[in-house]
């Protein structure tokens, strides 16, 4: 096996939990930002940030330590490599939805 064979899914596991940790981080600041007129909106929408982020970061992780054990083990004949599903797709679609509208409806009323 040559040397850097096989880290592929090592790269993109770290690529993937460095984008999930600077979106949360930003999104964090921004509802920090947001919230600076409430205290209640000021503590929940950087938790919320926050624990999504966490959320994602183990559920992207659980999928990745699959998909590497699906790829690392002797084929197998009805073997299923794991994939995002439907649901996992409109969750993003929804999350990015939101706030595009939000930052849209922050700009426009700034």
């Amino acid at each position: 096996m040559p040397a850097g064979e096989g880290l592929y899914a090592e790269r993109t596991a770290l690529a993937w939990r460095r984008t999930i940790l600077a979106i949360a981080t930003g999104t964090a600041i921004a509802g920090r930002y947001l919230g600076a007129g409430s205290t209640w909106l000021g503590v929940v929408l950087p938790l919320a940030a926050l624990v999504g982020g966490g959320i994602l970061l183990a559920l992207t992780t659980r999928r990745l330590h699959a998909l590497s054990d699906a790829l690392n083990t002797p084929a197998q004949a009805g073997r299923r490599v794991p994939m995002p599903t439907a649901r996992v797709l409109a969750v993003l679609a929804a999350a990015c939805l939101v706030i595009g509208v939000g930052a849209a409806a922050f700009i426009l009323g700034a």
